[in-house]
């Protein structure tokens, strides 16, 4: 053998790269030993449950939540949860589908009214529908699909508003009346990361398919990864997140009435 440090540096690597993967398997596994408690506590705190099991006992949701977190084939499914926010049911769908060589994801929570909208109207911030979004995904792989639900462009008279989002309604008198008689609904709006809020004829809804606001209540994406594997801090970082928008819905219909 002529030069044998040749195959010193592929050794090092297989040697590498296998160590890697049994201590990845072993975080993982420890991470998924936490997955119970960590379900159980946010099942117990916020109330939330499996839209298609009965509400009880807690223990058969915290079990499929183990069952899906620890299913990794491909394919579409939709993680759905339902609560009981102050007598007003809150679902929550987290959906992922694969198509062709694309990938989607959506994220949203949204409550059935109890009568139709009086005043039906939408806000979302003004990124959403703008040019600069359209030259930012010119430039990435991704894609913020992005509606508008309803005909007529309001200007409420708040600049805080007016400047950062725009409000879409049928009547656009009644939209701004709306908004300028509900601060606790804009206050609570204006903390948001990102807003995509309507309320329609059935529902009130606000979409998230970016899951922005949950990125940053974890820190964002640096914070995310220093999360890791750490489901409980997950959990406990997602709840003021549910809490809000939760509030919001609450909020909308009653103030769309």
């Amino acid at each position: 053998m002529d030069n044998p440090q040749v195959f010193v540096w592929p050794i090092i690597m297989i040697v590498f790269f296998g160590g890697y993967m049994l201590w990845m398997k072993s975080r993982t596994q420890s991470a998924m030993a936490g997955l119970g408690p960590a379900m159980h506590s946010f099942f117990a705190r916020t109330g939330f449950r499996y839209a298609q099991l009965p509400p009880e006992p807690i223990e058969a949701h915290v079990h499929l939540a183990m069952q899906e977190a620890s299913n990794y084939s491909a394919g579409n499914r939709v993680v759905h949860y339902v609560r009981n926010f102050h007598g007003l049911p809150i679902h929550f769908r987290q959906a992922y589908q694969y198509s062709g060589n694309t990938y989607s994801i959506s994220c949203s929570w949204s409550a059935a009214l109890a009568a139709p909208a009086r005043i039906p109207f939408q806000i979302a911030d003004r990124s959403l529908s703008s040019m600069g979004k359209a030259v930012r995904e010119a430039f990435s792989n991704t894609t913020r699909v992005w509606n508008p639900k309803f005909p007529h462009t309001v200007t409420t008279g708040m600049p805080h508003i007016d400047q950062r989002f725009v409000v879409l309604g049928h009547d656009p008198a009644a939209v701004q009346w709306l908004l300028q008689q509900n601060p606790a609904l804009v206050a609570a709006l204006t903390q948001c990361v990102e807003v995509d809020l309507w309320v329609d004829g059935c529902d009130a809804v606000f979409s998230d398919p970016s899951q922005k606001n949950m990125t940053a209540a974890m820190g964002g994406t640096v914070g995310q990864m220093a999360l890791g594997f750490d489901y409980g801090k997950r959990m406990d970082m997602s709840i003021p997140v549910h809490e809000r928008m939760s509030e919001i819905l609450a909020l909308a219909a009653r103030a769309s009435q």
